[in-house]
């Protein structure tokens, strides 16, 4: 029988779409390898995958449908939880119990400033989150710009922050988050890195001011707000490829390797979580972040994208094993963020090449923007947490909003004392 999944559609009409936890026994690797097949369908969301017995998150829609497939592949299942957002937990208003950080680990005190619009204790929608951006610009005007670089297919505005004190000999750095749309506390990382930065400038050291920073909270407008309004769970754009396919993963339409997926194969098909999109730089989104690196002037030398949930500092390549030419530089500078982030919360990240640690991947942005953009530092970050998954507590928020601030912090003065391979300046003349 072959692992291939027949396409499952669903047409979600409701506002709220319900998930259930089943937890699944997998004795076969056929029967492994046809639910990884129904992961990248988006039929389930695998949780976590030990010793023979895998938990999964079944969209609510798809209930019987996944029932079905699994009977005619004798594999077992127990469901754990029916509606998985009716319980507070689930929802983080019971935040887990997490270890406290000591004085001397904590070196983010709070409070760090006084925005009116966010305090990194919820999640929150899109319009929030640009209100927040246009709060730092008016209260800092001398530092802080505020730019539409781009408008979604739905419309929305592409918003981004820059922080700068405007001298020439400044290089780059980017942060943006939001790539996929259900990984809400990377937005959270990147305006509470903004908030820090934009109130604290004068006093910070010049390995921070000699910067020109780029903030970009929300790469995916349209399925962040969907995330909000109506499935939690969404990962793709809002992109509409024919009647029945709805999204593009922004993290495969980049334009380095995008036609060699390789082991990904499900990056070709459309109704693939994981679909690349029709050509590279296809969606606006991409696009909107390709011109602003290539055309600003900026000469970038550290890229970082904020993800969820595994807890990794990932670096190029995402599509082969071997080496990049900063390998060492890059495994050294995560190794430094990962350090800072362990001693703020007894947290620990791993630190890798992409593919080593993850799994193989074409048209990454990080990807591009060292292979391309030439980009010396270009991390992925993955932020917690592998046991909640993208369902991170609110309670955990601000910690992991410190712990990823200092990881910065620290890089910010590992870069600064650091040569590298790939750190030609590229002007924007040869950039056109």
């Amino acid at each position: 029988m072959s692992d291939q999944v027949p396409i499952i559609l669903v047409k979600v009409a409701r506002r709220d779409v319900r998930y259930q936890i089943w937890d699944v026994k997998c004795l076969k690797d056929g029967q492994r390898t046809f639910l990884k097949n129904l992961d990248s369908k988006g039929a389930i969301t695998i949780n976590r995958d030990d010793k023979g017995r895998t938990e999964v998150m079944v969209n609510g829609s798809r209930v019987m449908q996944v029932k079905n497939l699994l009977r005619s592949r004798e594999i077992e299942y127990e469901v754990l939880t029916n509606d998985i957002f009716s319980t507070q937990y689930a929802m983080g208003m019971l935040p887990k119990r997490v270890r406290s950080p000591d004085s001397k680990r904590n070196r983010i005190q709070l409070p760090i400033g006084n925005s009116r619009v966010l305090d990194w204790t919820d999640f929150y929608p899109l319009p929030t989150i640009y209100n927040f951006l246009d709060e730092l610009e008016k209260t800092f005007p001398s530092t802080c710009t505020v730019s539409i670089i781009g408008k979604t297919v739905e419309g929305l505005d592409i918003k981004l922050l820059k922080i700068s004190n405007s001298n020439a000999n400044n290089t780059g750095v980017w942060l943006d988050a939001a790539t996929h749309a259900r990984e809400w506390i990377g937005t959270s990382v990147v305006t509470f890195i903004a908030n820090y930065i934009a109130r604290k400038f004068s006093t910070l050291p010049e390995y921070i001011t000699n910067k020109d920073w780029y903030f970009l909270p929300v790469v995916n407008p349209d399925g962040f707000q969907y995330s909000h309004l109506h499935d939690r769970m969404w990962r793709k754009n809002r992109a509409c490829y024919g009647r029945t396919v709805t999204g593009v993963d922004l993290n495969r339409n980049f334009g380095y390797c995008w036609e060699n997926t390789g082991a990904e194969s499900a990056a070709i098909d459309p109704y693939s979580i994981n679909y690349r999109g029709p050509s590279a730089f296809s969606e606006p989104e991409t696009t909107a972040i390709k011109d602003i690196i290539l055309y600003s002037g900026t000469p970038f030398k550290v890229f970082l994208t904020y993800h969820a949930c595994s807890e990794v500092i990932a670096f190029p390549w995402c599509n082969t094993s071997d080496p990049c030419p900063d390998y060492v530089n890059l495994l050294e500078g995560g190794t430094t963020m990962a350090k800072a982030m362990y001693e703020t919360n007894g947290r620990m990240y791993k630190v890798g090449n992409f593919k080593d640690i993850m799994y193989h991947a074409c048209g990454t942005s990080i990807d591009w923007s060292y292979g391309t953009a030439h980009i010396p530092f270009s991390y992925l970050v993955e932020l917690r947490s592998k046991q909640d998954r993208f369902l991170l507590p609110k309670g955990e928020i601000l910690d992991c909003c410190k712990e990823a601030l200092n990881g910065v912090i620290a890089l910010m003065e590992f870069v600064d004392r650091k040569k590298c391979l790939n750190c030609t300046i590229i002007t924007k003349a040869l950039r056109q």
